[in-house]
């Protein structure tokens, strides 16, 4: 293998790479080569090859936009970056964590390997115990590459396709690990291995291939390890690229737990407020029969005529007045909930979310195309759109307090309201 030519490509493909849609609740900031993603309870800094190392200056201005939103950092050391860069880091308040070896090892070459491969199978990772068990795996060992948490929430928007497995032994799951193939490289990248088990590797190898809006196949797969992961796999094939040291910074505060919006997926997130807006709000989904949700009283219904009469401006306006509403509703750190019918939904935090260096809010109030609702996690107060009728229903005396008078000024008399 010439490794020198995949060094250049993963320089080239993998780092400083901005992701054509930011994880959830993650804000990403270019600075010249530099590229800084804000998750709200940490961020990283990444940057391909530089001609010099950062001037003081330039590494100073990167901690100084964490630290304006009180986020610890990380910033990966490559062996192949221009010397001085480490320490530079260290002299700006950084501190070096343990040297860990970049291994690439070819996909097809993996496939056909042979050695003991276990019983390896592919796991989705939900509230079942297997799962449990992989996030007991992960918490025990590490750090890794990419922290599973991590992973189970971004891992949609990094990769194209990914995953995550399991090694059984014995009826007990000994081993776990988990992968992703980012778009439009030649990569599997392999964020975690809570062992030395090179059969998790070939399992990840089958990401390789291609799926929807990729033009080729992957064909190396890359691993960061240390320790018996490494030995295990220069045994497996795998040849060392470089090396990868992380420098970590810490604020003197303390740091978020939550990022300020989280996606929701399926039955464990807003599954069970689905299944109550069903079984307590009569949400009937129909194309043709109205209303199709009984909200509690109090509430109010407005057609949404006039917003489709006064364009973009009105939109913005609608959207204006319910996120001030409902962020004077919230106390700081309170999440509150946008649904979208049969999509995925948010939790967010309604004060760190809109405005500059800060994600925007999640959905939207105006319903373009689907069923979309703000709601108070315990239903106390939210908002309900309806595409096919056209209108926007406000239910609780809190929110109804806050919003009516200035709906009715800009969507005109109510077509129906519950006392």
């Amino acid at each position: 293998m010439d490794t020198g030519g995949v060094l250049a490509r993963y320089d080239e493909q993998v780092r400083g790479r901005v992701p054509a849609h930011p994880p959830p609740g993650a804000v990403i900031e270019r600075d010249g080569p530099f590229v800084r993603t804000h998750y709200g309870t940490h961020g990283t800094v990444d940057h391909g090859p530089l001609p010099q190392p950062p001037a003081a200056a330039t590494v100073r201005r990167q901690l100084e936009a964490f630290a304006a939103r009180n986020e610890p950092a990380e910033w990966k050391v490559h062996g192949n970056d221009v010397p001085g860069l480490a320490e530079e880091l260290v002299a700006a308040g950084f501190e070096a964590g343990a040297e860990r070896s970049l291994l690439v090892a070819e996909c097809d070459a993996l496939e056909e390997g042979s050695g003991a491969r276990g019983d390896v199978r592919a796991l989705v990772l939900d509230g079942s115990a297997g799962s449990a068990r992989v996030r007991e795996l992960a918490a025990t060992t590490g750090p890794h590459a990419l922290p599973l948490g991590q992973f189970e929430a971004d891992a949609h928007r990094l990769y194209q396709r990914f995953g995550a497995a399991g090694l059984s032994h014995r009826g007990r799951m000994a081993g776990a690990g988990w992968a992703g193939r980012p778009a439009d490289t030649d990569f599997v990248v392999v964020g975690g291995l809570t062992g030395p088990h090179p059969e998790l590797v070939r399992h990840f190898a089958r990401l390789r291939e291609k799926a929807y809006l990729m033009d080729r196949a992957a064909r190396y797969c890359l691993v960061e390890a240390h320790g018996a992961v490494r030995t295990a796999l220069v045994a497996a094939g795998f040849e060392e690229l470089t090396t990868v040291r992380p420098h970590r910074w810490a604020p003197t505060g303390t740091p978020a737990t939550t990022r300020p919006v989280r996606e929701t997926i399926g039955a464990l997130d807003d599954g069970p407020l689905w299944d109550r807006l069903e079984h307590e709000f009569g949400f009937r989904p129909s194309m043709s029969r109205f209303p199709g949700f009984e909200a509690p009283a109090p509430s109010v219904t407005w057609s949404l005529d006039a917003v489709d009469r006064g364009g973009e401006e009105h939109v913005d306006e609608l959207s204006r007045t319910i996120e001030r509403a409902l962020r004077s509703l919230t106390a700081p750190g309170q999440q509150l909930l946008w649904l979208d019918w049969q999509h995925i939904g948010y939790a967010f935090d309604p004060h760190r979310v809109g405005g500059a260096g800060r994600p925007r809010w999640p959905g939207s109030v105006y319903p373009d195309g689907d069923y979309y609702l703000f709601l108070h996690p315990d239903l106390e107060f939210g908002t309900f759109g309806h595409p096919w009728e056209g209108t926007l229903t406000v239910f609780g005396a809190p929110l109804l307090a806050a919003v009516e008078a200035e709906l009715t000024a800009l969507l005109g008399e109510p077509l129906r309201r519950r006392d």
